[in-house]
């Protein structure tokens, strides 16, 4: 909660700190406002260390720099790339837009995902309840405190000791750039979610791109930082081997054609963006459509689990009943 209240603070103090300067305030006198306001603890540190480099003649781009757990370097970038250019009033409305696009992404994946995340829950512990409600209503409830016991534990040693070696095996593939880069591209490649993973790869690469084009950061350096941007090893990989080929001439839309984790719609965008002049308007298209095709495939998804969950629910609810009335008619006809 703390970090998406600092993920909401951030963008809308951006968009307050762009309007103050617009209307004509110093960075600093709009620093000194921001300082002033209720804000999660880190980016209070942040705008109190803006306001004292500021008031030494120090650039802003130099503190948000500093701050890699709040701002990616494309969003320094974009408020150098303002210094620089004199621009810088509507460089933070730029930036401002930019964070307020990334959240609403956040919130997009949070929100799809969420009843997933309820039906997981739902599928360990209502088997569980179950199996202890009939247990106490059949023999009592220091037999349903041990049949919590032994199931719990039953879960950790079938369950939870396979789930920790994977868990210790991703981290130590994680923790080197071609297995993080091996683990990203499977996920680019398992059915259903692959997708998904990599189109809200993509919209994050293309909404990066256009504010990073947009803002007057030098293109090559766009690539890279959009590149950066998408939380995808394999696709950044694939861009950042093109940005050599942009640097001699070649246009991007070229230059990624052909590396098989790029749509074709992407490219085709991006080369009439690049042909027009308008690739930050293509590739901000590229993004909403992207955006919504991954809304569209993460709810057909949740449409496809819940029947598959009411099955699974009535066959373990199903087993669990047909094993009490057994034990519990077999003893009535018993010795």
């Amino acid at each position: 909660m703390e970090l998406l209240a600092t993920a909401d603070q951030r963008a809308e103090a951006f968009r307050q700190l762009a309007t103050m300067v617009t209307a004509g305030m110093s960075l600093t006198s709009s620093l000194q406002v921001l300082q002033k306001r209720p804000l999660a603890g880190r980016l209070q540190r942040f705008f109190a260390d803006a306001v004292h480099a500021t008031s030494a003649g120090k650039p802003f781009s130099e503190v948000v720099k500093r701050y890699t757990d709040l701002f990616s370097p494309l969003v320094a970038a974009m408020v150098e790339a303002g210094e620089r250019s004199g621009r810088l009033d509507e460089m933070l409305g730029q930036v401002a837009d930019y964070l307020e696009r990334e959240q609403q992404l956040r919130r997009l994946i949070s929100r799809e995902t969420f009843y997933p995340k309820i039906l997981l829950a739902a599928v360990v512990l209502i088997p569980l309840g179950t199996q202890m409600f009939i247990t106490w209503f059949s023999r009592g409830t220091a037999a349903a405190i041990t049949v919590l016991i032994k199931t719990v534990a039953a879960a950790l040693f079938i369950v939870g000791v396979p789930l920790a070696a994977l868990i210790v095996i991703y981290r130590q593939l994680r923790a080197t750039s071609q297995g993080a880069e091996k683990i990203d591209r499977f996920k680019v490649h398992v059915p259903v979610l692959g997708a998904v993973v990599r189109k809200l790869a993509l919209a994050k690469f293309a909404r990066a791109l256009s504010a990073g084009y947009r803002s007057g950061v030098p293109f090559s350096e766009a690539v890279t930082l959009a590149a950066r941007a998408t939380g995808n090893r394999a696709i950044c990989a694939t861009i950042l081997q093109a940005v050599p080929k942009v640097e001699k001439g070649m246009p991007l839309s070229e230059s990624l054609a052909g590396s098989g984790l790029i749509d074709a719609m992407v490219l085709r965008m991006l080369q009439t963006g690049e042909q027009t002049g308008n690739v930050d308007t293509m590739m901000d298209n590229v993004a909403d459509h992207f955006e919504a095709e991954a809304e569209t495939s993460i709810k057909k998804a949740t449409v496809l689990i819940v029947p598959i969950a009411v099955i699974v629910f009535g066959g373990i609810v199903l087993y669990m009943a047909a094993n009490f009335y057994l034990g519990y008619y077999g003893s009535l006809l018993g010795p």
